[in-house]
């Protein structure tokens, strides 16, 4: 975990937020204490931890600053005062007097009374002005729950704050909390947001659906403390291929329309839109696909020369897109399924390396890039695609049952499958 935050010697660590912020604390120290001298402090209150797994503890008083000679491998913990068990808040001159001591200083400095939201005083989050990183924690296991006492800390001070009138805490009163930056009031140097207890597909969507609504230009990582598995957010760009010739179709198969009265391309649009990504591309060439990238909010791209083969399509969509990674989704693939997708792009998170479907060992589309793949794919030629990356670079596999959804159109008989798989 020190890795991914990019931890290093000399870095004062405040951490606010709700929902494991104390664990989230204790984990790190435990983690730095093999790199040098740590010091954790609160600016609020704190339970006193007890030695548990490999944390040994050395508690400090204020009268013994000055005689300090830090250990290895232990945890130093500062202590002003103790009141019900719990350490008291520290004062910044006290800080002050610390940190030429320590390696490294966490700091806890907000409090929520273990509840995933709350309401802010004005005195909140307490940051030591001296800070160099503020870690916020993010809970979002009260999605979906009812607002009230028992989910948010000072419910009636965060109804003030967040006037929603839904009586569940739903996206967006996730997304209006973020977007408040109260979890980094008074912080001055870097800034990272953490979303805890995401231990699940289920749990990862909500997170992606959120996260990509939010105002936040700095790094994003996710996981779970408990798991002991935090990575950072790598964020995806869907690429829709769809300025094929369709030449074994006789026709332009991404126009035919389903039962539902969508065309072929439509659907896959649709679907694709069932998730919140940050940006999508359309790499066509018509005006009927202009004016579905719109309806669908898909950036477009018109392929002047799709007689270059699809590598031509696949050049121009790595070009455009500016996130992390690039899916690139052929146009005619109208039962994809959200939970497919999603699944992809949570299988590159913990990887970073190309990932490919297969079906009873066979490989799929859709194929998912890393972005340092760019200049590989900006030199492909000919309407092979990515194909000739994969020959050669290695790949991570995603498996599937479901051989249905990853069913492309190339032929007229294919048409007798989609109604039956319409029905």
């Amino acid at each position: 975990m020190s890795e991914l935050f990019n931890i290093k010697k000399g870095d004062i660590i405040s951490i606010t937020g709700a929902g494991g912020k104390t664990s989230l604390m204790f984990y790190l120290a435990n983690k730095l204490k093999e790199k040098g001298s740590v010091l954790v402090a609160t600016t609020t209150k704190i339970f006193k931890p007890e030695t548990i797994e490999n944390n040994s503890f050395i508690f400090i008083y204020p009268e013994e600053i000055e005689s300090l000679s830090p250990q290895d491998n232990f945890i130093h913990v500062f202590c002003p005062k103790i009141e019900n068990n719990k350490i008291c808040s520290a004062d910044f001159s006290d800080l002050n007097r610390l940190k030429a001591f320590f390696d490294f200083i966490l700091i806890e400095a907000d409090g929520s009374a273990n509840k995933p939201l709350k309401g802010w005083k004005d005195n909140e989050p307490n940051i030591y002005p001296k800070t160099t990183k503020t870690i916020a924690v993010v809970d979002i296991t009260a999605l979906n729950k009812e607002k009230n006492p028992n989910t948010i800390h000072r419910f009636d001070l965060f109804q003030k704050q967040y006037p929603n009138l839904n009586k569940t805490i739903e996206k967006n009163d996730y997304i209006g909390y973020i977007n408040s930056n109260t979890f980094f009031k008074g912080s001055f140097q870097e800034k990272i947001l953490f979303f805890n207890k995401i231990e699940s597909l289920d749990s990862f969507e909500n997170f992606f659906n959120i996260v990509n609504n939010i105002d936040f230009n700095s790094k994003i990582y996710f996981g779970s403390i408990l798991e002991k598995e935090i990575f950072l957010f790598k964020n995806i760009t869907p690429i829709i291929l769809a300025a094929g010739f369709s030449k074994r179709f006789l026709g332009n198969k991404l126009e035919f329309k389903l039962k539902n009265n969508k065309s072929i391309l439509e659907k896959t649009l649709s679907n694709i839109s069932k998730l919140n990504f940050k940006e999508k591309i359309l790499i066509g060439k018509n005006t009927s696909q202009k004016e579905l990238s719109k309806k669908y909010n898909f950036i477009y791209v018109n392929n002047i020369a799709p007689e270059l083969g699809q590598s031509h399509s696949v050049i121009l969509g790595a070009q455009k897109a500016t996130l992390n990674g690039f899916l690139f989704i052929p146009g005619d693939m109208p039962f994809l399924t959200k939970k497919t997708i999603i699944t992809l792009v949570y299988k590159f998170q913990s990887h970073n390396q190309i990932i490919v479907p297969f079906v009873n060992n066979e490989k799929k589309a859709p194929v998912l890039f890393p972005y340092y793949y760019l200049k590989d794919l900006i030199n492909l030629k000919g309407d092979n695609g990515g194909r000739k990356i994969l020959k050669k670079e290695k790949f991570i596999k995603c498996n599937f049952e479901n051989s249905l959804e990853f069913f492309d159109i190339d032929t007229q008989e294919d048409l007798k499958k989609i109604e039956l798989l319409e029905d």
